[in-house]
């Protein structure tokens, strides 16, 4: 192999190097910016997920409160409905007592 034959491949091989280190760039820059998107996501993924759960448990509370008013709504409606019921059996059909 002569002198110039051996540049040449040298040459050749150099600017493959030269073309792989740049592709290699493009995508290590690629990489960059999908990892920034990815994590940009995640944390938007998390605050929302954090919002839902947060939503959920104020909801469930809610519902807890709701369930104990309406407990105490309907033991005061059957007080009131036994009470009603006491009155008008003692009572004849015109208003009369019937004691």
């Amino acid at each position: 192999m002569s002198n110039e034959e051996f540049e040449k491949k040298m040459e050749f091989i150099v600017d493959q190097q030269a073309q792989s280190a740049a592709k290699i760039g493009q995508l290590e820059d690629i990489v960059a910016r999908l990892a920034t998107a990815s994590l940009t996501r995640l944390e938007d993924t998390d605050a929302k997920f954090a919002a839902l759960v947060d939503s959920q448990m104020r909801l469930t509370e809610s519902e807890a409160r709701t369930d104990e008013q309406a407990r105490r709504t309907d033991e005061k409606l059957r007080s009131l409905i036994a009470l009603l019921d006491r009155y008008f059996s003692r009572e004849g059909r015109n208003g009369e007592s019937q004691g």
